[in-house]
């Protein structure tokens, strides 16, 4: 085989099935959080579907003590996204970085049918005691995808995928409990 075989050298976790996510107003993390603690790298996917209404809110990502959020602390995360949605629009732009606060969303970089790809290395949960990723959080902990939705129906999924797994099998264990 050649390349990267997700199923066995890695692990995908669905984090938001593809539905409707109006009204979440707040951007506390999805449930289930998903822990990076066997892994050394995850891609996040963050799938836009329609939206009635473009989503102008806060995309978050979350330092969490458990899989269901635990006292969430936001983190600075560098991603990507299709300026354009839709088909035949594959192309990511480059990285950018957001800071502790959030992307707020807009039609050039969350459209209907787009997609934001965050990307974090395991080692950058790390840091320093005192630091905001210090302390009892880093690496074992859980991360969390927080995203607000507008009162109109808009369609989001979140998928992670895992790689860089430190134990590679075919069955790998949950990353989300």
């Amino acid at each position: 085989m050649n390349g990267f075989n997700i199923s066995e050298a890695g692990h995908v976790a669905v984090l938001l099935p593809p539905q409707s996510i109006t009204g979440d107003s707040d951007a506390t993390p999805v449930n289930p959080a998903f822990s990076m603690k066997g892994y050394k790298h995850a891609t996040i996917l963050i799938i836009w579907g329609a939206e009635a209404t473009q989503d102008a809110t806060t995309l978050l990502l979350y330092l969490c003590a458990t899989a269901a959020g635990g006292s969430p602390i936001a983190i600075p995360f560098n991603y990507y996204f299709q300026a354009a949605g839709g088909a035949g629009n594959d192309v990511l732009g480059s990285i950018n970085n957001a800071p502790a606060t959030g992307l707020v969303l807009a039609v050039g970089n969350a459209p209907p049918n787009g997609l934001i790809t965050i990307e974090i290395d395991a080692n950058e949960l790390e840091a320093a005691t005192g630091a905001p990723l210090g302390g009892s959080l880093g690496v074992d902990s859980y991360i969390g995808v927080g995203i607000g939705a507008p009162a109109a129906a808009d369609f989001c999924s979140i998928v992670v995928i895992l790689s860089g797994a430190r134990y590679a099998n075919v069955a790998s264990p949950t990353v989300t409990t």
